[in-house]
């Protein structure tokens, strides 16, 4: 049984939220609230599984009062509700750690798919719960010191990396690309790479991929679970990758749901040792549920003074969502030095709070070449800068390397560095 609190300032709609409800077996109705600080009281009191809050409670409005909740209620997943959809809003809500916004008017099953989901969410937060990790590679990449081995694997429990931005155009579906690939060269380990940017995906563009089929037909038609039709769904990439390729048409990124993808990755991480998803720039419930189901996370940002805002935003989401720092590799993409508006170094670890991991050197001629191809430079130009340095990435994410890499030039010596590109 699932109990539900539900906060709104009218009262017809708290009425006409539990009326919603009401027919659902599962949930119950625990408790109600018209005003901020009545609903953290029935929350203390209660201890709802779900709370529903209005964002424009009066007294303490709605991001107030998940703030409070996520301190006070941590078992408590909470949804938002809102006449605004702004991306400002969901944010704020996010960062204070609401799991879902829901934009009014909604229809009543869209209320009971959002507290199923996040209900279940929470349960397995809950499960998942370890006690901290070892230090991996990539802590000792980040923080600089002696390198440690790769946490072991389990049998049949493949590792998923993650790449995120938090704009576009900072190179982050290259770095996708290149690392499926660089991953897949120089042993047998199966790599899955999948497309994650569901209305405008570019990796099979960038690796020269014309699939009929795309996960939005494993969706449609429920297979995602089904191992045979997955496999037959996979294309073929570079140094035998698998593909998934993003659905071919916007509209039909509607067909795939968390749902879908948590049954999706439970079934690749059996049948490959290794997965790299693609993200959108765009925080939504995809991106946050293959955030959550991350081995690692590679975070990618370029020098501009936009691209280093909204990665120390992305930072902070990351750290709402209670993502261990050790598992995050902050990955810098060099551009072209006189761009107007490019920070350096020192001033973006200053912003973000956190050292950068990996800077990628400039190499445009390779990387452009390989774009414009549709050709991985880790297949044409595997000894070039961006390609030794996207190869020591993959080594030291998968476990193959556990050397200090150091920077050549004077003034780093003491320094990680890696690639550099831009997309």
């Amino acid at each position: 049984m699932i109990r539900v609190l539900l906060a709104d300032g009218s009262e017809q709609i708290v009425a006409n939220l539990s009326r919603s409800l009401a027919g659902v077996s599962e949930l119950v109705v625990c408790g109600t609230a018209g005003d901020g600080e009545h609903a953290i009281q029935e929350a203390l009191h209660l201890r709802p599984d779900v709370a529903v809050v209005d964002a424009s409670l009066p007294g303490m409005d709605g991001i107030q009062v998940t703030e409070m909740l996520a301190q006070f209620v941590p078992d408590a997943g909470v949804i938002i509700t809102s006449l605004e959809g702004e991306t400002d809003l969901i944010r704020r809500a996010m960062l204070a750690g609401a799991r879902e916004v829901l934009r009014k008017p909604f229809r009543g099953d869209d209320l009971v798919s959002a507290i199923q989901g996040v209900h279940a969410f929470q349960e397995r937060k809950r499960a998942n719960n370890p006690p901290p990790p070892a230090a991996s590679a990539l802590e000792t990449v980040a923080g600089g010191g002696r390198a440690a081995a790769a946490p072991a694997t389990p049998v049949g429990s493949g590792r998923l990396f993650t790449v995120l931005a938090g704009k576009g155009g900072v190179g982050k579906t290259v770095v996708a690309t290149n690392l499926a690939v660089a991953l897949a060269r120089g042993d047998s380990q199966r790599v899955a790479l999948l497309d994650l940017s569901l209305q405008f995906g570019d990796v099979a563009a960038l690796l020269n991929i014309h699939s009929p089929r795309t996960i939005a037909d494993l969706a449609a038609h429920d297979a995602v679970a089904d191992r045979e039709v997955v496999q037959e769904v996979l294309a073929r990439g570079p140094s035998g990758i698998d593909v998934l390729p993003a659905p071919s048409s916007p509209e039909l990124a509607d067909y795939v749901t968390t749902h879908h993808l948590r049954a999706l990755l439970d079934d690749l991480r059996v049948s490959h040792q290794l997965l790299v998803a693609d993200t959108t720039s765009q925080l939504n419930e995809i991106t946050l549920e293959a955030v959550e189901s991350s081995d690692r996370i590679v975070l990618v940002t370029d020098y501009s003074v936009t691209g280093v805002k909204n990665t120390r935003l992305l930072l902070t989401v990351l750290e709402v969502l209670h993502v261990p720092s050790e598992h995050i590799v902050l990955v810098a993409n060099t551009r072209d030095p006189r761009t107007d508006n490019h920070l350096d170094r020192a001033q973006a670890e200053s912003f973000l709070h956190q050292p950068i991991a990996l800077e990628i050197p400039h190499d445009p001629a390779v990387v452009g070449a390989s774009i414009s191809r549709g050709v991985p430079f880790l297949s044409s130009a595997p000894q070039s800068l961006a390609g030794r340095a996207i190869t020591q990435l993959a080594d030291v994410l998968a476990g193959r390397q556990a050397e200090t890499m150091t920077d050549t030039t004077p003034e780093r010596k003491r320094q990680r560095r890696l690639l550099g590109f831009a997309r």
